[in-house]
């Protein structure tokens, strides 16, 4: 039996490629890529999917362990205390109308911010008001189009969805990382009342817009009145601005003829009702408000 005396010679260019280095360098970043953006989208569609089922009670554990809300309102102006018993009363009538499910609750909160007019709904059932906003409307019908939009999202578990979605990309992103980016979800988790009140889409949005119209008409028995706060936002700040601070929400004008079609609709069909579609004057702890 007989044996090389060497190993067999290996052919040169076997483990080399005839290809740039860049390039393969870009084609393996694109494929990186491209996984990294299919894993965020299929963590968002599992959070749009599967938030609306969590128990509400759990949303409501969070919200209460990190919110703001829960801090004392002794140093609030009597009648900061009045104005916001005021909004919490209507809140309450009008949740009371949007056929929320049984163990959902919604609460509501002014915040004194005269310059900002605005409202915003996030976890656990906690909606915001600012006094900024109470100068916008002259009609409780007004500001109950307001509130009835917030319930809404509260109904259809838009925060939870919204918070969801970050905090899942945030947690895939901490795997990734290596952990890097543990503080940052931590800081999503803490802050959930603020990040919550910006991330909702446009189809949400629109629903909510839907929604309390609905619960207007069942609460008042007409429209009138409701595009009121938008159409005074439109003429004082303009389109380019509302766009500005919240961009995520349908354009003015389309959401005031929107408003303005089923108000349309909703008087032709009760063109037979005697009762007159006239709107309500502000509760005087609201009215006399000075904000």
């Amino acid at each position: 039996m007989s044996f090389a005396k060497q190993n067999p010679k290996i052919p040169e260019g076997i483990n080399t490629s005839a290809d740039n280095p860049l390039k393969e360098f870009f084609i393996l970043l694109a494929g990186v890529l491209f996984v990294f953006g299919v894993s965020v989208a299929l963590l968002l569609l599992l959070a749009n999917t599967f938030a609306p089922h969590i128990p509400f009670r759990y949303e409501q554990q969070l919200a209460n362990k990190y919110g703001e809300w829960s801090k004392s309102k002794t140093e609030s102006s009597l009648a900061l205390q009045d104005a916001e018993a005021a909004v919490q009363d209507l809140g309450q009538q009008l949740a009371a109308q949007a056929e929320l499910g049984s163990d959902i609750s919604v609460h509501f909160h002014l915040l004194d911010q005269a310059d900002t007019p605005n409202a915003f709904a996030t976890l656990g059932g906690h909606i915001f008001v600012t006094t900024g906003l109470l100068k916008e409307v002259s009609s409780e019908n007004a500001l109950a189009m307001v509130l009835a939009h917030e319930i809404a999202h509260i109904k259809f578990r838009h925060p939870a969805q919204s918070l969801s979605g970050g905090l899942l990309v945030q947690l895939f992103l901490s795997i990734v990382t290596g952990g890097q980016n543990a503080t940052a979800l931590q800081n999503t988790t803490q802050q959930t009342g603020l990040l919550t009140m910006l991330g909702f889409s446009r189809q949400m949005e629109s629903k909510a817009d839907d929604a309390a119209l609905t619960t207007l008409e069942n609460h008042y028995g007409h429209l009138a009145g409701a595009e009121e706060f938008f159409s005074k936002v439109l003429a004082q700040y303009g389109q380019a601005r509302w766009q500005a601070l919240f961009t995520s929400h349908p354009d003015l004008r389309q959401r005031i003829d929107h408003i303005q079609r089923r108000t349309q609709q909703q008087s032709g069909a009760n063109s037979g009702d005697n009762t007159a579609q006239a709107t309500k004057p502000l509760d005087p702890r609201l009215a006399n408000f000075d904000a």
